[in-house]
């Protein structure tokens, strides 16, 4: 009888030690009171309901149209104590491959956000908690800052679809996986009152791009370089270069916004991302024309290559061209207004293509 005990004993130790992730939301019980939408005021649009999920639960569809220079996205009330978890998971999908990006209200009512990549077939979606940062485009009026994340007692839960176009994503039930949430640095105090970017913004997702928007440049010792729209096979469009550089430079120049040199208005935002795919590894030089068309480069950004990737360039790290006289000397930069983007190669070869897909700023 001891000798069943203990094994009774050693089974239920066993069990308890054992960790399952926990249903932070179901979505079984969405309603207008706790979960609503906002968008831009520039035509995008965004839609949601529950539908019938995968196993017999229950999914959040968000149905949207980003429009060029667009935002749009979903809030949702939560009540939930993810401090002992690491990260959450879901299942999801998109008839638009792409980037989303998830926000977490913490117990300080801080604003956090990191982003995800989802394909067009339903898959499994781990987001580190060591992936969010504080949302430095909108800190909510009740926020206390100077404190580090603290999910002790989460309050809000967002999604925001960052694909250009129609799109229509699907989010599985939420689970908070355990492992230890990784603290964040503390929050900087607020800075000085701005317009500030309520979300990422398109710059260009070439869903209704007009091919007399961009253009090509290169050097006189035999490098050439050529673009055309496709169809991408994960839904929307992308913008295919081909390039062969055998001298010093080569690229392709795109309006930003639309088809018309107004540009993009980006005030709050400190970085650009672009979505991009390569079969082997290259370097590419992002440049941006500013408000006054000052023309700024930095760093090239480095490709894996054989899968769709997102490059992110702070506005930061950007610099005067010193091959690009200023149209406006003396002035300093002005990523308020984005005028245009060149996209520079830096790797050797011939007849070499990448895709964009999609370009941002957040």
């Amino acid at each position: 009888m001891k000798r069943i005990m203990s094994l009774l004993a050693l089974c239920f130790s066993l069990c308890a030690a054992t960790a399952f992730p926990a249903v932070v939301e179901d979505w079984s019980a969405v309603t207008n009171s706790n979960t609503g939408t906002y968008a831009d005021s520039n035509g995008s649009k965004i839609e949601f309901e529950a539908i019938d999920g995968p196993n017999g639960g229950k999914a959040l569809q968000i149905t949207s149209t980003v429009v060029q220079g667009g935002y749009c996205g979903i809030w949702h009330n939560i009540t939930g104590d993810l401090s002992k978890d690491g990260s959450l998971k879901f299942q999801a999908k998109s008839t638009v491959a792409g980037e989303a990006q998830m926000t977490l209200m913490d117990a300080f009512n801080v604003q956090y956000v990191a982003s995800f990549q989802v394909g067009t077939t339903s898959a499994d979606v781990t987001v580190p908690f060591s992936s969010f940062k504080k949302d430095a485009t909108y800190t909510p009026p009740a926020a206390v800052l100077g404190h580090p994340m603290d999910l002790s007692k989460v309050s809000g839960m967002n999604f925001s679809p960052h694909m250009g176009g129609s799109s229509v994503l699907v989010i599985g039930a939420v689970q908070g996986v355990e492992g230890g949430a990784p603290v964040a640095a503390p929050a900087a105090a607020a800075a000085p009152s701005s317009p500030g970017l309520a979300q990422p913004i398109v710059v260009q997702n070439y869903s209704d791009f007009d091919m007399k928007s961009a253009g090509t440049y290169h050097d006189s010792q035999g490098s050439t370089v050529d673009f055309k729209l496709l169809d991408n096979k994960k839904g929307g469009k992308m913008f295919a270069v081909t390039y062969s550089l055998k001298g010093d430079y080569c690229g392709v120049w795109c309006r930003a916004g639309g088809n018309d040199w107004a540009g993009v208005k980006a005030t709050g935002a400190n970085q650009i991302c672009l979505t991009v795919y390569s079969k082997q590894p290259i370097d590419l030089t992002v440049d941006i024309l500013d408000k006054n068309k000052n023309q700024f480069t930095s760093n090239p950004s480095s490709l894996k290559g054989g899968s769709w990737e997102t490059i992110c360039i702070p506005f930061s790290s950007y610099t005067p061209n010193p091959y690009v006289p200023a149209v406006v000397k003396g002035a300093p930069m002005d990523f308020s207004v984005i005028k245009q983007f060149n996209i520079q190669p830096n790797t050797k070869g011939d007849n070499i293509t990448f895709c964009v897909s999609n370009v941002t700023v957040k």
